[in-house]
């Protein structure tokens, strides 16, 4: 059994409006970049600072438990923001002296020092699927590599030219032409729709139920699926990709369907992830309630998966509800247009990148 024993979270609710070539408000942390035009801070490392808890840190690193494991799950190989897409600078600009600390895998190994975790370090690309498809990786690791602990860090560089015009190009996003015209970001919605893009980080550590202490939650099943479709940023209507990794985590977690009581979507609120996740979910699924968290926090990408699973824990924890989906427009007992009580059952948390890949856990808070 997974045990998930620790989590730090970083998200923002800050909204601020960015003009460049296609005007959009953001979620991010102003801080992260200050001085950024000196060249020797980078945006990124700033964000996932503020989930690197150094008693945290020092814990892990003075109470090892056997073979730990540590991976940095940053939707990318390499960060996005020292290359300015932008002709024009802009307050998102800058370039970082030292080049090579911004490839994932030359940060991932400075930190898994830090954390004391330097048996096997590692970092994940899947997209926007890539914090999530990470607990792929922590449930091999622990349950058929004998690791004890597996350290996860989930941080992006979201907030960049490049990335704003990316999504701003691809109609993905909500831009200020939108929201002009009245659009809000939402969710399984029939008016608004669409999202902003945010910062954001997390720190989640797991451990084998052997050596754990005080485990927050039950990592039951992960599992990441594609999906058979010639648009590799574009998803299939029937949902075969998320029909494949519910399917796939329901039985690696032994789980029946009818034991899912919440579902943490993706929720990215595009018309063709509303079709997709929608059918996907009334084809594998019975009776549920589900939410989203991007209408709130914006798009973190890679982080969103696992930063967002964590959030729902806070909310069960501390406020002992599930959230409703921001903004939405008519009633609906599913796809939540109010808070609801926390139903008795399982969590199944969903995650979907480009390049057709859709991940998806099932957690139990039940320990």
């Amino acid at each position: 059994m997974i045990h998930l024993t620790h989590y730090r979270t970083a998200y923002s609710t800050t909204v601020e409006l960015m003009e460049g070539v296609f005007p959009q408000k953001v979620h991010w942390f102003p801080e992260t970049y200050a001085r950024v035009n000196s060249g020797m801070f980078y945006v990124p490392h700033r964000v996932a600072d503020k989930v690197l808890d150094p008693v945290l840190a020092k814990e892990l690193r003075e109470n090892p438990v056997g073979k730990t494991a540590f991976i940095l799950a940053g939707g990318n190989s390499h960060f996005a923001g020292i290359n300015p897409r932008s002709k024009d600078p802009t307050r998102l600009s800058y370039e970082y002296k030292f080049l090579p600390f911004t490839l994932t895998q030359v940060y991932a190994g400075r930190t898994a020092q830090a954390l004391g975790a330097t048996d096997h370090v590692v970092t994940d690309a899947t997209a926007c699927a890539s914090s999530l498809k990470a607990l792929m990786d922590v449930q091999t690791l622990i349950n058929f590599y004998e690791f004890k602990r597996v350290i996860v860090l989930t941080v992006e560089d979201a907030v960049t030219n490049s990335v704003l015009e990316f999504f701003g190009e691809a109609k993905a996003s909500l831009t200020k032409k939108e929201e002009d015209l009245g659009v809000k970001p939402s969710a399984f919605d029939e008016t608004n729709y669409g999202f902003f893009v945010g910062q954001g980080a997390a720190l989640a550590v797991f451990e084998s139920s052997d050596v754990s202490e005080n485990p927050l939650a039950i990592l039951k099943g992960a599992y990441t699926a594609s999906e058979d479709h010639s648009n590799a940023i574009g998803q299939r209507e029937d949902g075969q990709g998320f029909i494949r990794a519910i399917e796939g985590v329901l039985d690696i977690a032994r789980t029946p369907a009818e034991h899912i009581s919440i579902v943490k979507t993706h929720g990215t609120g595009t018309k063709s992830n509303n079709m997709a996740e929608k059918a996907a979910l009334a084809y594998t699924l019975d009776k549920y309630v589900a939410t989203s968290y991007k209408q709130k926090i914006g798009h973190t990408m890679g982080a969103s998966g696992l930063l967002e699973t964590l959030l729902l824990i806070d909310n069960i924890f501390s406020d002992e509800i599930v959230p409703c989906i921001a903004n939405r427009t008519a009633y609906d007992e599913v796809f939540l247009s109010e808070d609801v009580k926390v139903p008795q059952g399982d969590i199944l948390t969903l995650a979907a990148g480009m390049g057709n890949v859709y991940s998806a856990a099932v957690l139990s808070l039940e320990i």
